[in-house]
């Protein structure tokens, strides 16, 4: 029972690490997520509306613009399972999302891998470059050319972006939900290669304070922290 736990909440981190900073995007495909992926309609380039058009150059631009950012989240699992914990972010390149217990995982970019680790365990790495999160940590952002839009939709006070892995490796989608008008990233939900949908929701955000060297680090001895200390 202890293992299922800890495998459930590794699936959980890479799921989070997928999904991280609003652009990770499915790196769990890379790592656990077995199964077949679903069939996707994406959006014809013919058919993007320039109304499509702007919008994904607008979010291209806000998430390209982003330097320092840090703020809480609140993640919900497809068992209705709800964790917390903070966030930092420090482009091009390194993020760091800390669990709150029970979770006990810490998911880092340092600029070249990804790692996930779980309580004790050793941390598992995955290249950025390999991963869809390079299409957020580069340091160019370009939604429409690197990843394949399935859909854009406008809704009142809100843009929503649905973008699928380009090369159809990754199985499963992720939308970004943004407040209009606002251009702010808010919300998230990755739905993997079974149907299974992980909400992630930002709250307490701040920008432009510059997060330690340090919590872009990762040693297989460090350990997550307990209670948000390190």
């Amino acid at each position: 029972m202890r293992n299922f736990d800890q495998n459930r909440r590794r699936r959980q981190g890479m799921l989070f690490a997928a999904a991280a900073i609003g652009i990770g995007m499915l790196i769990v495909a890379f790592a656990s997520a077995g199964g077949t992926a679903r069939a996707e309609t994406s959006v014809p380039p013919g058919a993007a509306t320039q109304d499509d058009a702007a919008a994904l150059a607008a979010a291209s631009a806000y998430l390209a613009a982003l330097e320092n950012m840090q703020g809480d989240f609140l993640q919900l699992g497809p068992d209705g399972s709800v964790s917390e914990g903070k966030f930092y972010l420090r482009r091009p390149g390194r993020l760091r999302f800390e669990y709150q217990p029970p979770d006990n995982l810490l998911v880092v970019a340092d600029g070249t891998w990804v790692a996930v680790k779980d309580s004790a365990s050793p941390a598992q790495r995955y290249p950025i470059a390999s991963t869809p999160l390079s299409l957020f940590l580069a340091a160019d952002v370009d939604l429409a050319n690197s990843a394949r839009v399935l859909k854009v939709e406008s809704q009142p006070g809100a843009l929503l972006i649905t973008l699928a892995d380009r090369a159809g490796e990754a199985p499963g989608q992720i939308t970004l939900i943004f407040d209009q008008p606002n251009m702010q990233l808010r919300q998230w939900v990755v739905t993997d290669a079974q149907g299974l949908q992980t909400t992630v929701a930002l709250r307490n955000v701040q920008s432009g304070i510059r997060a330690d060297n340090a919590l872009f680090t990762l040693r297989d001895e460090q350990r997550p922290a307990v209670g948000g200390k390190r």
